[in-house]
């Protein structure tokens, strides 16, 4: 009896302590997972919701430098800064204008003069009519005097004195006709050298004249009247209905960046952050060229371009250039 108490009691035993093995590995296990997952929070850091860079706002079509193609001095500024203009209408006019107006007329003048020529030979058209009208009526007569003369009504001098005036009539007609062509040719020749001349004279004067090639903002005068100007920035144009911001995302982190994520521009000079969306990721690793207000920022970085388009704000567009803050969010909506 005694036996069999302890072969009970022993058996309990054993289960128990195979119970406390088998929970000591679960919670081994449990601590060991803990421990794996908090390596790696700490590994990667806590999960962002949003990256920040410096940016800048342009123009969605970017902005257009104009220059002249020609070295001169500049004698009016037609336009005033922050004015809306459109193609084709004149900006500046440079000191040659005068000059290249005066060629202009002086080529009109000419080419007036070339038409004029053709007057000329419309009269020569008429003399020859009236010499073909001469031989005709010549050669009528020296056909009346042949048929006299073979019923013997005419003599012999009448006869010649008609064959005369025949020889006479061919000769004018073709003296008329030679210059009647040598009239067509110079006056074809003077009309296309006025003609060409009326044209390059246009060019020269369009030479001396700055236009707007497109619908667009003047954003900025580099030049001043009296100022001698050649292949650089006249006026800077810019289509600013639609602005971006040009953000710079280091290297590092444009992984993070996808199409269609969205984004926000912040500036002291706005009223209100700028809301928008990221609507294309650059390329090219470039280096950073946005610093802001701030002397110590960091230069030299490696970045990426993204372009962001921004709703439309009444302010935005007239602060082209501007630097500021954009936060890029990696979520679905931007925080509040």
């Amino acid at each position: 009896m005694l036996t069999q108490k302890k072969h009970v009691y022993f058996s309990y035993a054993g289960s128990r302590g195979a119970l406390f093995f088998i929970l000591g590995c679960m919670l081994f296990s449990c601590e060991k997972a803990d421990l794996l997952k908090t390596a790696q929070a700490s590994e990667n850091g806590p999960e962002r919701k949003s990256l920040v860079s410096m940016a800048r706002l342009e123009p969605a079509s970017g902005t257009l430098s104009l220059a002249s193609a020609l070295g001169d001095t500049v004698d009016r500024i037609l336009v005033k800064e922050g004015t809306d203009v459109r193609a084709g209408q004149p900006l500046l006019r440079l000191t040659s204008h005068r000059l290249r107006q005066a060629e202009l007329e002086a080529a009109q003048l000419s080419l007036e003069r070339a038409r004029l020529q053709t007057l000329d030979v419309e009269a020569q058209e008429a003399r020859l009519r009236a010499a073909d009208a001469e031989l005709e009526s010549a050669q009528s007569e020296v056909t009346s005097q042949e048929e006299l003369s073979q019923k013997g009504f005419t003599a012999g001098t009448e006869f010649r004195a008609a064959e005369l005036r025949v020889l006479k009539a061919k000769e004018e007609r073709n003296q008329v006709r030679a210059l009647l062509e040598r009239y067509n040719a110079e006056s074809a020749i003077a009309l296309v050298e006025a003609e060409n001349s009326v044209e390059q004279a246009e060019a020269r004067v369009e030479q001396s004249l700055i236009r707007s090639p497109i619908d667009a903002r003047v954003l900025r005068i580099h030049a001043r009247p009296g100022e001698f100007v050649s292949s650089r920035a006249i006026i800077s144009l810019g289509q600013t209905e639609n602005m971006v911001a040009i953000g710079e995302i280091h290297v590092n982190e444009i992984r993070m960046v996808e199409i269609g994520q969205k984004a926000s521009f912040t500036s002291a000079a706005l009223t209100e952050p700028l809301q928008g969306q990221v609507a294309e990721i650059g390329e090219m690793i470039l280096s950073n060229n946005v610093f802001g207000e701030d002397p110590r920022a960091p230069r030299g970085l490696r970045v990426v371009q993204v372009r962001v388009e921004l709703e439309k704000n009444a302010l935005a567009k007239r602060l082209t250039n501007l630097d500021g803050q954009l936060r890029i969010y990696l979520e679905d909506q931007p925080s509040h």
